[in-house]
């Protein structure tokens, strides 16, 4: 009793710190985190050993080797041109902002939301500089659209990749394709409708006076702008510019191809290891770029997912989990409906006070205890990462990209409540 006691104390600093201790403290969300990793330790609730046990190797593995290979992407230029050459097709601000929305989502899916999050801010301030827009309406539609395309593959997001690997699933690439695509670009769409109904006030009427000398300029009239003045001149080192394309290409299709061969029993290469192998290429073949690319990778990610592993580990071995579960229904391996509807119930709730990650992380522990392992349950693992994922939508804490939006946002100058 006592342990749960702690446990829920200290995830309550947690909660608080996250909240309101990086505007007011200036303690970035990393931090929090790892403050609390620390307090589990100092107050015994989780031993060294357990908590060193309790980090996902595969998750920090992969990450580390995606951000690697994005970092690459976007130092030579290479992300920000295929941003800006999407948003360049559209005619007005409604397509702009479907543009957007489109866009954003599916390159969250294959670069992984959080990486997209740190891409995206100084994107939004370089296209609302040129169109006029308000960048509040461009920074929602970003942290919506990462979070929901993010849904269709297990490499969009941490919590995604988590499900992919405790699950048993035999295919996961193919599996979340298969099963989220379709649901995922609906839902992409309907976030650009309410984003369209909510913010229309912005979307009718953009005074370009500021940028174009007291003139109102047509929304083509600034997009040429913006494609003449960008050109391929963003792109700053052509060698690894080319060199990065290629392994990140690469890198996706040996998430497919590899799930095939372990099917036919040939080798098995989990999603970590293929993303390493790719990070990997990418250093040998790098030079002397090797070194930015290494220093420039985002650990503070790293860092926050390890001591949260850590954090939701000691919350589970020190009971205060499975005391909250007792007061919800268990999900039934053998009832669809059933079990389909605690899920996503509890998905959306529970993403709210843990946040999607760690909500995940001890969920796949539930799911596992009931006995949901492998392919015959394919439908609630499905339901666990996209209820989750697009949990994260209704408040800035449902989802750690909410956070490294607001957080950028507010350090680049907007003040303004983004959630």
């Amino acid at each position: 009793m006592q342990g749960y006691i702690v446990a829920s104390a200290i995830f309550g600093i947690v909660y608080f710190l996250i909240m309101v201790g990086r505007r007011r403290f200036h303690i970035p969300i990393w931090g929090s985190m790892l403050i609390g990793a620390i307090l589990m330790l100092v107050f015994q609730v989780i031993s060294l050993e357990s908590a060193l046990r309790s980090i996902n190797l595969d998750v920090i593995g992969f990450l580390f080797g995606m951000f690697s290979i994005v970092t690459a992407l976007d130092r030579t230029g290479v992300l920000k041109l295929i941003a800006i050459r999407m948003l360049t097709r559209a005619k007005d601000l409604n397509s702009l902002l479907l543009v957007f929305v489109l866009g954003m989502g599916i390159l969250s899916a294959f670069l992984v939301n959080d990486t997209i999050a740190l891409l995206g801010i100084p994107l939004i301030i370089y296209i609302s500089k040129h169109i006029g827009i308000r960048p509040v309406v461009l920074l929602i539609s970003l942290a919506f659209s990462i979070s929901v395309g993010s849904t269709m593959t297990p490499i969009g997001n941490p919590q995604n990749l988590l499900i992919a690997i405790q699950s048993g699933i035999s295919l996961p690439f193919t599996t979340f394709i298969v099963h989220l695509t379709i649901p995922t670009m609906i839902n992409l769409f309907l976030t650009y409708m309410i984003l369209r109904i909510y913010f229309r006030k912005d979307l009718s009427v953009v005074d370009t006076a500021k940028t174009y000398r007291d003139k109102k300029l047509t929304m083509t009239t600034a997009v040429n702008s913006i494609n003449e003045n960008t050109s391929l001149s963003i792109i700053e080192n052509p060698h690894l510019a080319k060199t990065s394309s290629v392994i990140l290409l690469l890198t996706i299709a040996r998430f497919i191809i590899s799930e095939f061969l372990h099917l036919l029993h040939i080798v098995n290469i989990g999603l970590s290891g293929i993303a390493l192998l790719g990070a990997g290429t990418l250093y040998l073949l790098s030079g002397k770029d090797r070194k930015d690319i290494f220093k420039n990778v985002d650990y503070s990610v790293l860092v926050f997912f390890a001591a949260m592993f850590v954090v939701t580990s000691a919350l589970w071995s020190s009971g205060a989990i499975s005391t909250i579960m007792s007061h919800i229904p268990s999900p039934y391996p053998n009832n669809f409906v059933q079990s389909n509807t605690i899920i996503s119930v509890v998905s959306i709730l529970l993403s709210q006070i843990l946040s999607n990650v760690p909500f995940v992380t001890l969920y796949n522990l539930v799911m596992l205890n009931n006995g949901f392992t492998g392919d015959a349950h394919v439908s609630q693992w499905m339901m666990l990462a996209s209820a989750g994922t697009i949990a994260g939508n209704l408040t800035i804490l449902g989802a750690a990209s909410n956070i490294i939006i607001s957080d950028v946002a507010e350090a680049k100058g907007f003040k303004s409540s983004l959630f």
